[in-house]
């Protein structure tokens, strides 16, 4: 009898399945956020995009005045957007995290 591993396809399929588990976690927590997103010009909804890094996902937007709408002034009241859409949803997350990791 001979021994075969197949480790090195079970460690693609396992890193086949966290991407996708970032993905769907971005695209979620995405869709969140520009649901969340308050609309004088749009764009700031329009900007919000996310990224998947190695072992996380980033969700955000480029514009300079979004971390002055999430966290308010001393004279504008803050409007969070982003921190809400993944914080208010942990739980969809989890199940989205364990639903993609099946292999």
């Amino acid at each position: 009898m001979k021994y075969k591993s197949n480790s090195k396809a079970v460690m693609q399929a396992i890193k086949a399945a966290e991407k996708r588990t970032l993905t769907a976690i971005g695209v979620f927590a995405e869709g969140e956020a520009i649901n969340r997103a308050p609309v004088d010009t749009g764009n700031l909804r329009g900007s919000i995009t996310h990224r998947v890094e190695e072992d996380h996902v980033v969700i955000g937007t480029p514009t300079e005045y979004a971390p002055y709408v999430e966290k308010g002034t001393s004279g504008a009241k803050a409007q969070a957007f982003l921190g809400p859409a993944v914080e208010g949803n942990i739980g969809r997350i989890k199940q989205l995290a364990s639903e993609m990791m099946k292999l």
